[in-house]
């Protein structure tokens, strides 16, 4: 029987900007259009980092 090992965490799935507008699951399209770079992959918790990022950040 071969052994095989087991990751310890799964590899998260990584996203172009275009891809991230394009999904349902997002609701600030516009705000990631500008704060996401082009040519970028992003995985959901990057994308979920950016914008809570900007959102609590204080306005000037």
């Amino acid at each position: 029987m071969i052994k095989t090992e087991k990751r310890e965490k799964p590899l998260a799935k990584i996203y172009s900007k275009q891809q991230v507008l394009r999904s349902k699951q997002y609701s600030h399209k516009d705000l990631l259009d500008a704060l996401l770079e082009e040519g970028q992959k992003y995985t959901h918790d990057q994308v979920k980092k950016v914008l809570e990022d900007f959102l609590k950040r204080e306005a000037n």
